[in-house]
């Protein structure tokens, strides 16, 4: 069984995901696992930073960006 883990810059754009749609849709049966968008996982560290220094005005401003 073959594994593809996807994540960062290779699902970080349309592009980029098209690519991937190529590879995994290729009819081989296989597993695949998607993480977070490029830059994804970076903000939701900053806004939980934001939220346990109690600052909830600035996790809500990091959110609605």
């Amino acid at each position: 069984m073959k594994v593809f883990k996807f994540g960062g810059t290779s699902v970080g754009s349309p592009e980029n995901m098209q690519s991937v749609m190529e590879i995994i849709t290729d009819g081989e049966q296989k597993v695949v696992v998607l993480s977070a968008m490029s830059g994804t996982t970076n903000s939701l560290v900053e806004i939980s930073n934001e939220l346990y220094a109690g600052k909830k005005d600035t996790a809500k401003q990091l959110i609605d960006t």
